[in-house]
């Protein structure tokens, strides 16, 4: 089962930021595939987040990364954050 792993930098302002990414778990959520999502924020550095998504298959994220409601949604937070995601499976 693959998980996305996203680590995020808030360059914006940290409530837009959320209500955004919000935006973004809620198209993706709907995708089939996707089985679920959690959000971390660092205590030490707050503009820093990380994003977790795991899905049923590889397959199946890159058809909704595709999307153009995907895109769309990604075009709109990147003027608050970066993003560095990658897609990791488990070993153990």
């Amino acid at each position: 089962m693959p998980t996305i792993i996203n680590r995020l930098i808030v360059t914006g302002e940290p409530r837009e930021f959320e209500r955004l990414l919000g935006r973004i778990t809620e198209y993706m959520s709907s995708q089939p595939g996707f089985i679920d999502h959690q959000l971390y924020r660092s205590i030490r550095r707050p503009d820093v987040y990380i994003e977790l998504a795991r899905w049923k298959d590889a397959e199946s994220h890159q058809r909704a990364i595709a999307s153009e409601g995907f895109k769309e949604r990604v075009r709109e937070i990147s003027a608050v954050a970066t993003a560095e995601p990658d897609i990791f499976e488990p070993l153990s």
